[in-house]
């Protein structure tokens, strides 16, 4: 009856294993439960030590720390769940020169073997049947592995597009205000249509990977200027500004607006299970533009504005939400454009003298 139980927990085991595996590499969205767990623990235990802070650098590697447990998650509840099978039964190892029963310790060094495709041969299969389970395992380890090294190239591929996607938009200006000021040529801010265009696309296929790949998430950048989470935020407020406060004939496209505004909406709806529990963060700083620009905006009043932003109350309360849950806050979406060691700030004489 015992041998039945622990060949029941091995098979458990390696059901496990290879439903979460299945799950995260095979299917086009979502993750297994174990890998969930893993993400989100590793992460949740990681932030802390960092002090919620999204510039320390222990969070520069959670992603890779993720990743590696993932795998390893993986691994060893196959070698576990084959190792039982094999204790189950004492004479499905036997030594290679004896032909006495293998130990526990020695099956599970048997194992390892079989499934890292070995073959060592110091220890073999006792009967046929466990010949041929030891073959399966053997396939079963090669291709989990295999499969394991194609999950992880794909997704440091697609942090590298993060990385780019965030310079992008920064490229564009620091803060919200910032953006739409250097859009500004002096009659009218269409001269961003065009660069809307292509960072839609890349937001739309970056919400598709962070669907397909959840652990994208927490591959973390430590630098606000270039971090993903804090350039769409600011990019989203950049939109409400256009939308909402600047003169009709001066904006860009609507067109351009709107499949950029839903590009960043299809981010959100991967992130909405984050919640809404947060105080609504503080409105645009409206003056900086109108001062900088010389036009008269729309929307100005008080009133109006406390009624138009309370409509975007949940929106802008969800971005808020992963802002924190990533280290940053609201106050990172006001870095204005700064000059630095290697260029000056065009901005503050460009258009703007």
């Amino acid at each position: 009856m015992q041998d039945f139980i622990i060949a029941g927990l091995g098979i458990f085991f390696i059901a496990l294993s290879l439903y979460d595996f299945v799950l995260t590499t095979f299917l086009p969205s979502g993750q297994g439960p174990l890998t969930a767990f893993v993400n989100h623990t590793t992460y949740w235990v990681l932030f802390r030590i960092a002090a919620r802070k999204g510039t320390s650098p222990v969070l520069k590697y959670s992603g890779l720390t993720i990743i590696l447990l993932i795998m390893f998650t993986w691994i060893l509840l196959l070698w576990l769940g084959v190792a039982l099978l094999f204790v189950s039964d004492q004479y499905s190892v036997l030594n290679g020169q004896d032909k006495l029963p293998a130990d526990i310790w020695e099956k599970i060094y048997y194992t390892g073997y079989a499934l890292s495709t070995l073959g060592i041969g110091d220890y073999v299969a006792g009967s046929d049947s466990w010949r041929v389970i030891t073959s399966l395992a053997a396939f079963v380890g090669l291709i989990t592995t295999t499969m394991s090294i194609t999950f992880l190239v794909p997704v440091i591929s697609n942090a590298g597009q993060k990385r780019s996607l965030g310079r992008q938009i920064e490229s564009l200006g620091g803060s919200p205000e910032r953006i739409v000021l250097n859009s500004f040529d002096g009659k009218d801010f269409s001269s961003i249509s065009s660069h809307l265009n292509s960072i839609s696309s890349m937001i739309f296929t970056y919400a598709q990977n962070h669907l397909t790949y959840p652990v994208l998430h927490h591959m973390h950048n430590i630098n606000p200027r270039e971090n993903i989470v804090v350039k769409l935020s600011t990019l989203d407020e950049a939109l409400n500004i256009y939308f909402l406060h600047i003169p009709e004939h001066m904006r860009p496209s609507f067109l351009d607006l709107y499949i950029t505004r839903r590009a960043l909406s299809s981010y959100l709806d991967t992130i909405r299970y984050m919640g809404t529990d947060t105080e609504s963060p503080p409105l645009p700083r409206l003056e900086k533009i109108s001062r900088e620009s010389g036009i008269d905006l729309l929307n100005t009043e008080q009133e109006e504005i406390n009624e138009l932003y309370s409509r975007l109350e949940k929106r802008r309360k969800l971005w808020r939400v992963n802002l924190q849950s990533d280290g940053w806050q609201w106050d990172e979406l006001r870095i204005d454009d700064a000059d630095n060691e290697l260029d000056i700030n065009f901005s503050k004489i460009y258009y703007h003298a």
